[in-house]
């Protein structure tokens, strides 16, 4: 297939799977996009879906070997871009065409700015996991990752932890799964790369929590 004729369906792509407005426009999205589209009809029982940002895109695939899984992750979505791509006409009907057995939710790394408000990032999560309740599927979050602030000056720790408890606290109003891969990390040196990407270490913990989920 030439360069031509994918960047043709990949414009056709854009208009269909995203809202206008509800996510960045790039073709990263709009690919990834599709291909979770594509993915979701070939997974069955005791299938699992990850969805949340570059955290969940990021992890390796031959870390998730035997899963039957698809990865929702898009790199750079704040919750709200998470709950707009998931509510999208293509993505949506996909999920409730072959509605996978868990999600995992992990939102919010990329709301974690100073001024960030916990309760809406927590809120919208709680959507996300909404729209999986209402296809059957059993939603599970995941708390958002250690911010290292000395390796980058676009995140804040302490909003993160503020939204990690809202969030916390809204899973246990709503009764749905809340654990956090990091626990055991929180606190240690080298949790990220750069402030907000996940060391090997912390994918590890990940991985190890997404397999035990």
């Amino acid at each position: 297939m030439g360069i031509i004729r994918i960047k043709g369906i990949l414009s056709s792509w854009k208009g269909r799977v995203l809202r206008a407005n509800a996510v960045p426009w790039q073709d990263h999205w709009t690919a990834r996009a599709a291909m979770v589209s594509f993915n979701l009809k070939w997974i069955g029982a005791n299938s699992l879906i990850l969805v949340g940002d570059s955290n969940l895109e990021m992890v390796p695939q031959q870390a998730l070997e035997g899963l039957n899984i698809v990865n929702a992750g898009f790199g750079g979505a704040t919750a709200a871009n998470v709950y707009a791509t998931i509510n999208s006409p293509v993505v949506l009907s996909a999920l409730k065409a072959n509605p996978p057995q868990k999600a995992i939710i992990q939102a919010g790394t990329n709301d974690s700015t100073t001024r960030a408000d916990p309760d809406a990032v927590s809120g919208q999560v709680m959507s996300i996991c909404s729209l999986f309740l209402g296809m059957g599927t059993v939603p599970v979050v995941f708390a958002i990752p250690p911010i290292e602030e000395k390796k980058t000056a676009s995140r804040s720790a302490a909003t993160a932890d503020a939204i990690n408890n809202a969030t916390r606290a809204a899973s246990l109003k709503n009764a749905v799964t809340y654990i956090d891969p990091y626990a055991s990390l929180r606190g240690l040196e080298d949790v990220t790369e750069d402030g907000i990407h996940l060391s090997r270490k912390a994918i590890v913990a990940l991985v190890e929590a997404i397999r035990a989920a």
